[in-house]
C-alpha cells in the first residue's frame, strides 16, 4: 500500500523540511514503513496492511500547501501477517452490492476499498486484539471511511437498459398481443409441476416454501390448482405488487 501526494512542488525553500517533519509525526506510531521524497511529492509506503487506515486517518489534515493525496495499493499476493488481512479484504470486496456507492450525497463515488484493522484490547477479560473491517472512500470529496459502510443504496436496483444494450431480450420473448396464459388442463399435470419444485429452499417474496405445496393434502392442492387456473385464464386479476419480480444475474466463469 502506498499513499502519495501528487501536487507537491519540492523546490520551495523550507517546505521539504516542514513536510518531512509532518509526515514523520503522522507515522510515529506505525510499524514498518518507508518514506521517500521525490520531485512529484512525498511517498509513504507501508508493509503492514492493518496500518493503512491509521495512516489515512493521521493524514486527514495535511498542511494547506501540501497539495492533494492519492491512494495507490497493491493486490498481493500477501504472506505472513498480511495474509489474514488480505483474505478479509478479498471476501469483503466480493460481498459488496454490485453498485455500492458512498453514502455522502456530495460524493457518490462507487467502488469502496475495504480495510482490515486491528484494535488492541486493554481489558483483562479480552487480552487478544480484535479485528474489524472499515470501508474507505477514495473520492476527492471524502477520502475517508463511509459511516454507511457503502450500504446506503443496497436495496436499489438499476434499470434494465444495460440488458437491452446487450440484446438479452432480442429472442425468446413474447410478441406484442400474444400470451402464454394457458390453464393447466389436468390435476395430474399440476401435481407434476409441484413435484419438480426444488424442496428445502428459502421462499421468495411470498414467504411460502415449495415444501408447503408438496406436502399439502390433495384437497388443498386441488384448490390451489383451481386458483392457478383462474389466474392463468384471466378470471382473477392479481395486484401489480404480486406480479413484480426481481431478476438477479449470476456470473458464471464457465459456460
Amino acid at each position: 500500500m502506498t499513499w502519495r501526494d501528487l501536487d507537491f512542488p519540492i523546490p520551495e525553500e523550507g517546505k521539504e523540511a516542514r513536510t518531512l517533519a509532518w509526515i514523520q509525526e503522522c507515522t510515529a506510531n506505525l510499524r514498518t514503513h518507508s518514506l521517500k521524497m521525490t520531485q512529484e511529492g512525498v511517498e509513504t509506503k507501508l508493509e503492514t496492511l492493518t496500518d493503512m487506515l491509521p495512516l489515512l486517518q493521521a493524514t486527514q489534515n495535511p498542511p494547506l500547501d501540501l497539495g492533494t493525496r492519492s491512494l495507490i495499493y497493491d493486490i498481493g499476493p500477501w504472506k505472513g501477517k498480511n495474509l489474514q488481512a488480505g483474505i478479509e479484504t478479498f471476501f469483503q470486496k466480493n460481498a459488496y452490492h454490485p453498485f455500492a456507492t458512498c453514502g455522502n450525497s456530495e460524493c457518490g463515488k462507487a467502488g469502496p476499498i475495504p480495510m482490515s484493522i486491528t484494535a488492541h484490547n486493554t481489558q483483562s477479560e479480552q487480552p487478544l486484539p480484535t479485528r474489524s473491517i472499515e470501508h474507505f472512500c477514495e473520492g476527492e470529496t471524502c477520502f475517508t471511511t463511509d459511516p454507511t459502510n457503502f450500504r446506503s443504496n443496497r436495496h436499489h436496483t438499476r434499470d434494465r437498459t444495460f440488458l437491452d444494450r446487450a440484446g438479452i431480450f432480442d429472442f425468446r420473448t413474447i410478441a406484442s398481443g400474444e400470451t402464454i396464459r394457458e390453464p393447466v388442463t389436468t390435476f395430474r399435470e399440476f401435481s407434476q409441476f409441484i413435484a419438480r419444485m426444488p424442496s428445502h429452499k428459502a421462499p421468495g417474496s411470498s414467504e411460502v416454501p415449495a415444501d408447503f405445496f408438496q406436502k399439502a393434502p390433495v384437497s388443498v392442492q386441488k384448490r390451489i390448482h383451481l386458483l392457478v387456473n383462474e389466474i392463468l385464464t384471466g378470471s382473477h386479476d392479481c395486484d401489480t405488487e404480486l406480479l413484480m419480480a426481481k431478476v438477479i444475474l449470476i456470473h458464471k466463469d464457465k459456460i
